[in-house]
């Protein structure tokens, strides 16, 4: 496991899907049936976000999804169990 710190991420969970995204990377956002699967699928994104922090000119370090520290939770609406992010956390 590595020593780094954790990428702190947020939830968006409805009844239907939840979305999980990095709060320090604008756009890296993916969802799943659960949080697991949120964060699970977030993780699976992060070498293909890579080359949009690239051209934004911001290193993108290769362990930012070795782990995932939630830090803020959001309740769902009709948006997010219809597949968009549509609740906006304070962070």
């Amino acid at each position: 496991m590595s020593r780094r710190r954790p990428t702190p991420v947020g939830i968006e969970a409805g009844s239907k899907r939840t979305f999980a995204w990095a709060l320090e990377w604008p756009g890296w956002c993916r969802s799943g049936r659960t949080e697991e699967a949120a964060l699970a699928a977030l993780a699976s994104y992060a070498e293909r976000y890579a080359p949009v922090a690239g051209l934004a000119g911001v290193a993108f370090p290769d362990s930012v999804a070795e782990r995932f520290d939630v830090v803020a939770r959001v309740a769902g609406n009709a948006t997010t169990d219809f597949g968009a992010p549509g609740a906006i956390a304070d962070s």
